[in-house]
């Protein structure tokens, strides 16, 4: 099995660590990587990274096993990443296949460096898109570009996914543990249950109409009005000094 586990402060580090195969991953990988999410959820910890090891993210899943059941544990896998309602960041270097892009396709934020190569591989394997790839690159990268990347199964690189709007950074590979530090001390600075509301809400938006979203929005905001989050911020701003919020996903 190729998947590690650490925590880092208020992150869990999830990475695969398989030199040989280009951290490619095993179905006992994706049964472990839902356990991970799921757990994650529940946890104290707010940030979930997922990681590059051994300069490359993922060669994505391993071949050579029962497809079927390995079907199984991707799509389960991938609806627990969907389903998390914290933040998840992708720190992306080297190759970046198959289902291993559309992971990070699933995350908040991309951090990649200009030597990330991002293949929908699948049209050379005779496979067909999946981790829902087919449902979130278009919706990211538009209709057009999707069906180029997926259907040529053509190689893009990290220049190319920042000039596509994939990424949240692009930086060197010796800046990519820096920039995620830099973006939790950003996201530690502001209300984490009001980040995870919002993440929740753009979320949900993708299924609904306009009027269904205005509804979605009135409900929720009622619900942060009473909330002692939003009454330290208010107390912060008129004070003049930084907000203390209470970093939990309770209601």
């Amino acid at each position: 099995m190729a998947l590690e586990s650490t925590q880092k402060k208020d992150s869990l580090i999830l990475k695969f660590n398989d030199d040989k195969t280009k951290n490619s991953i095993s179905a006992d990988d994706w049964i472990e990587f839902r356990k991970e999410v799921i757990n994650f959820g529940k946890s104290d910890l707010k940030y979930l990274v997922l990681s590059e090891a051994n300069g490359n993210f993922s060669s994505g899943a391993q071949l050579g096993e029962n497809l079927n059941a390995l079907m199984d544990d991707v799509t389960a896998a991938s609806q627990a990443l969907w389903d998390c309602k914290k933040p998840v960041i992708s720190v992306v270097d080297g190759i970046c296949a198959g289902a291993g892009s559309n992971m990070i396709l699933l995350s908040d934020f991309i951090i990649a460096t200009p030597e990330a190569r991002f293949i929908e591989v699948f049209a050379r394997r005779g496979l067909v898109v999946d981790f829902g790839g087919s449902w979130s690159l278009p919706r990211i990268v538009g209709l057009q570009k999707a069906k180029e990347l997926v259907m040529t199964a053509d190689e893009i690189n990290g220049s190319t996914m920042n000039d596509l709007n994939m990424l949240y950074k692009l930086v060197e590979s010796n800046e990519l543990e820096n920039e995620t530090d830099k973006l939790i001390q950003k996201l530690d600075s502001l209300s984490f249950i009001s980040i995870c509301k919002n993440k929740e809400q753009i979320k949900n938006g993708l299924n609904k109409t306009f009027t269904e979203s205005l509804e979605l929005e009135s409900v929720n905001q009622n619900s942060r009005f009473v909330h002692s989050d939003a009454a330290e911020g208010m107390l912060a701003f008129m004070e003049k000094r930084l907000p203390n919020y209470k970093n939990t996903l309770d209601e």
